[in-house]
């Protein structure tokens, strides 16, 4: 199942989100800006995800933005066993800080 999101603007992309498997763990590539309606669209690929793998990872080396509610949708995942890799330093401090509501 593929989530590459459509939607552009000014012709980039504002969020793709491309799955891939690898025996029973789903890795989630996360590119673009996780903010305002892309949160919701994370929200719902990592869960069909998890409802399909042993184990789930998101790949966020080329997140270029996070809102206040992409970080507490991160801080839920992460909390609820998903995996999160190659953040930024900046998000992974505002994740582990809870710099943010």
């Amino acid at each position: 199942v593929a989530f590459p999101l459509p939607f552009s603007w000014r012709d980039r992309p504002v969020l793709r989100i491309t799955p891939t498997r690898i025996a029973d763990v789903d890795t989630l590539k996360v590119e673009g800006r996780l903010a305002g309606q892309w949160v919701d669209e994370l929200s719902r690929a990592a869960a069909s995800a998890r409802a399909e793998a042993s184990r789930v990872v998101l790949d966020l080396a080329q997140v270029t933005f996070v809102d206040a509610d992409g970080i507490i949708l991160l801080r839920a995942l992460r909390d609820g066993g998903v995996a999160l890799i190659d953040c930024s330093s900046f998000v992974s401090s505002l994740i582990d800080d809870g710099g943010l509501p």
